[in-house]
């Protein structure tokens, strides 16, 4: 386990905000599975906040090796094909536009991409699909090889320096990494000059208010999962907002970059279901002003 009293960001010391012993019943049946057992003991679940980076961020988190256990239970390929066949048409809608949107701003005819935690491989297959070279790291050995055996090229992670990516795909992965930072600079670091990284992770504007409340009063009705999910113990160890995801991306050397509304309202799909039709007009608003917490970077074309 590794003890983080500094923010993962900005290294600025932050203090606890809430905190309750991993001891606790309620906090067990949470980590049951995590299998750490005494490496847990005399440890709490506590919640830290940076003031300068609005990142809310979990004190302790697993080593490299413990995080390799917790998300590579093994799978077989009909349990992926089950996954895949549980998933909605709009999450289908919603990669087409993203990766339409993304054909027309690199100039590549063949851009190459890398899709980083890609799971079963929902972003890289779509990105395959649409002419791209596909690259993709993933923890789990057994996603990994199901991606592998549809044409997407797996990596290691120690197998990305040297590499150029015109585009870097992280979507879910920020909010389960130890050191968010060391990681995006690597992964910055793999982009071109020009070239863009999509930073999209978990919100939850209520949630630190309700630890903070509950901390007050002493009050343990939040400690269930379904509640604690943006920070789930042990697994969703950091919490961000729009402004702790820019300077994230700033610290690797990244800016924001103001995605064009005409390009993001053309590339929508479904037009014809009415949930669709109301994102479809919504969406490329967020895009064109970069609000939330799926936002764009770019590298700038002067770095190598």
């Amino acid at each position: 386990m590794i003890e983080r009293l500094q923010c993962p960001i900005c290294r600025q010391a932050a203090a606890p905000v809430f905190a309750r012993p991993y001891s606790h019943a309620a906090l067990q049946a949470i980590v049951s599975r995590a299998g750490l057992g005494a490496k847990l003991d005399g440890k709490a679940y506590e919640i830290r906040r940076c003031p300068a980076c609005d990142l809310w961020f979990q004190t302790w988190v697993m080593e490299d090796a413990e995080l390799e256990c917790w998300y590579s239970p093994p799978r077989d390929r009909a349990s992926f094909m089950e996954e895949i066949g549980r998933q909605r048409l709009h999450w289908f809608a919603h990669l087409t536009e993203e990766i339409l949107v993304m054909r027309q701003l690199v100039a590549e005819p063949v851009p190459v991409v890398l899709d980083f935690g890609c799971n079963w491989g929902k972003w890289a297959s779509m990105a395959l699909a649409h002419g791209c070279e596909v690259f993709a790291v993933d923890v789990n050995r057994d996603a990994a090889a199901f991606c592998a055996s549809r044409g997407i090229r797996m990596l290691g992670y120690d197998e990305l320096p040297g590499l150029r990516f015109d585009f870097v795909n992280v979507d879910q992965v920020a909010e389960h990494l130890g050191d968010p930072l060391n990681v995006v600079r690597h992964l910055a670091a793999c982009v071109k000059p020009g070239g863009f990284l999509k930073l999209a992770t978990p919100g939850n504007a209520r949630l630190p208010r309700q630890l903070g409340d509950a901390q007050a009063r002493r009050d343990d009705s939040v400690l269930d999962a379904a509640t604690l999910d943006s920070l789930l113990p042990l697994e969703h160890v950091n919490l961000f907002t729009g402004r702790s995801l820019v300077a994230l991306a700033r610290a690797a050397g990244l800016e924001p970059a103001l995605l064009p509304f005409g390009k993001w309202l053309g590339a929508g799909q479904l037009w014809n279901l009415p949930r669709q039709l109301n994102r479809n007009l919504v969406v490329p608003f967020k895009r064109a002003f970069g609000t939330g917490i799926y936002r764009w970077f770019q590298k700038p074309a002067t770095l190598g």
